[in-house]
C-alpha cells in the first residue's frame, strides 16, 4: 500500500507542476501579445519568417531602382524575325 500511494503523491506533485509551468507561459504570451497589438503587420510578418529589416531594404532598393530607371516600350515584333518559312527536312 505504502508503494501505491507514493507513486499517487508523485504523480499529483507531477501534475501540479506541469499546471504552475503553462499557467506561466499563458501569463508571458498574454503579455506579449498586448504589448506587440499595435505592430500586428510587422509580428505577422516576423511569424511567417520574413526580416524586417531585409524587406525594409528591399523596398528602399525597389524606389530607387524606379527612380532612376526610365522604361520604355519595345518598337515592336522584329520583322526579321519570321520572314523565313520553316522547312521541313
Amino acid at each position: 500500500m505504502e508503494v501505491s500511494t507514493r507513486i499517487v503523491l508523485l504523480g499529483m506533485i507531477v501534475i501540479a507542476l506541469l499546471y504552475v509551468v503553462s499557467l506561466d507561459a499563458r501569463s508571458h504570451s498574454r503579455i506579449i501579445s498586448v504589448q506587440e497589438s499595435a505592430d500586428s503587420p510587422r509580428l505577422m510578418l516576423r511569424r511567417l519568417g520574413f526580416d524586417e529589416p531585409k524587406l525594409e531594404y528591399y523596398r528602399r532598393r525597389a524606389i530607387t531602382l524606379d527612380a532612376e530607371t526610365t522604361r520604355v516600350a519595345p518598337g515592336g515584333p522584329d520583322p526579321q524575325h519570321h520572314s523565313k518559312t520553316p522547312t521541313l527536312s
